[in-house]
């Protein structure tokens, strides 16, 4: 997310997908400047740089500096940029910055989303780095109960448009509202001056673009690629994993089923498909972390990547075949022969007893499950689905338990 992203529809110039690519040609100008924030990972008082870009909304620009301040706190515990105000100050005076004012530009029916560059912020930026004694943008992050908006006003802002009739609310409730690319009257995408002259250019033509950003992130895919599909030396296989796969292969003798690749199907649905490929699209379902629109659709490439990897027969590639798969088509080749030599591994290990694994999952739970975390999450289900779970009972003939069950649930509601 250091190049520029469309806040509406999600596009980054930085990008896996072709469909969220930013097709835009926008020379983008850096914003250096400096936060001033009494909380987050910095000491009351410190002042630390922090690099935007004149294309960020305002909304943007409060979420990396939200980032930057809290980037050793996990996502749930930071404020969120609905509960702070951006406010550029010089000396005594300040003045709120917001995606939605009276200075929002206007063309025909549609309102653009303030950025940085709508407040002139890059030409402060640029004249500080000619002139050291001209002062840099200074940000700084408000709570919204807190606000106390100045009046006052810098020539470097500019001048507020005077003819803007609609308030503020109602630029919040317009529907025609843009960043960066604007749709037409249809709902679709327009051409705009930096996209005319490639109107006509085919997909392909972009695919330069995915590629450099594929080279930045590939070190990252393959660290990970491995770490999943490796047997470390050393290092003793996942248990659970081991029985499973052992598990596999014995259904297969007992059926009669010789075809190696309803084995490998049958693995590679178990584990690959069901978990870390919705783990890799999904990395907040495991990690306190934020995940963007344009890093969700980098994701979604990367897991295609995986599950193209460990599909067991060929892939037909053509002009017609989609740039996500050609993106990683070289890799791809590598990533199968080592899925399948980590499959092989595993069932070239000694076979895993039942006990063997009972063991393991009884030490596990007890170092690691929580007690009162469980009984509290059993209670939060039973208060939601109390009727259903009532009813289920009662149809089993339960009627005592019933009973009880309700009168538990009448004692933890609140």
């Amino acid at each position: 997310e250091k190049g520029p992203v469309d806040a509406i529809t999600g596009e980054a110039r930085n990008s896996l997908s072709e469909e969220k690519l930013l097709r835009l040609q926008l020379d983008v100008n850096a914003v250096e400047a400096v936060v001033d924030m009494a909380t987050g990972d910095v000491r009351a008082g410190d002042v630390i740089p922090i690099r935007l870009l004149a294309s960020d909304t305002i909304t943007q620009a409060k979420e990396k500096i939200l980032d930057a301040l809290y980037k050793n706190c996990p996502a749930s515990r930071r404020p969120q940029h609905t509960d702070v105000d951006l406010q550029l100050t010089r000396g005594k005076a300040s003045i709120s910055l917001r995606d939605h004012d009276e200075t929002n530009e206007r063309d025909e029916d549609w309102i653009k989303i303030n950025t940085l560059g709508h407040y002139k912020l890059d030409q402060m930026s640029e004249l500080h780095q000619k002139n050291p004694k001209i002062p840099q943008p200074h940000f700084s992050l408000v709570p919204k109960h807190e606000n106390q908006i100045s009046n006052a006003s810098f020539d470097t802002i500019g001048k507020v448009i005077s003819n803007m009739s609609a308030s503020c609310s109602e630029l919040r409730e317009s529907p025609c509202v843009y960043h960066l690319v604007k749709p037409d009257g249809g709902g679709t995408r327009s051409c705009q001056e930096g996209e005319r002259q490639y109107e006509n250019i085919v997909a392909e033509a972009f695919l330069t673009r995915l590629l450099a950003t594929k080279r930045i992130v590939q070190p990252y895919v393959d660290d990970l690629f491995n770490a999943v599909f490796s047997i470390s030396m050393g290092k003793p296989l996942p248990r659970p994993v081991k029985y499973l796969f052992d598990f596999l292969d014995h259904q297969a003798m007992h059926m009669g089923i010789t075809d190696p690749e309803v084995l490998h199907t049958w693995k590679t649905n178990s584990l690959p498909l069901r978990f870390w490929v919705n783990v890799i699209v999904n990395p907040d379902f495991v990690f306190d972390i934020h995940k963007s629109a344009a890093v969700h659709s980098c994701l979604a490439v990367i897991s295609q990547a995986y599950m193209d990897a460990c599909s067991i027969s060929d892939i037909n590639y053509s002009k017609d075949t989609a740039s996500s798969k050609l993106l990683y088509m070289n890799e791809v080749k590598g990533y199968k022969t080592h899925v399948q030599q980590y499959y092989n591994t595993i069932q070239s290990q000694p076979r895993m007893e039942k006990m063997e694994l009972d063991e393991h999952m009884t030490h596990t739970s007890q170092q690691f499950f929580v007690t009162e975390s469980a009984i509290y999450e059993l209670a939060k289900y039973s208060i939601t689905y109390s009727a259903e779970v009532a009813a289920a009972l009662d149809e089993d003939g339960l009627t005592d338990t019933v009973r009880a069950f309700k009168e538990v649930v009448k004692g933890l509601s609140p």
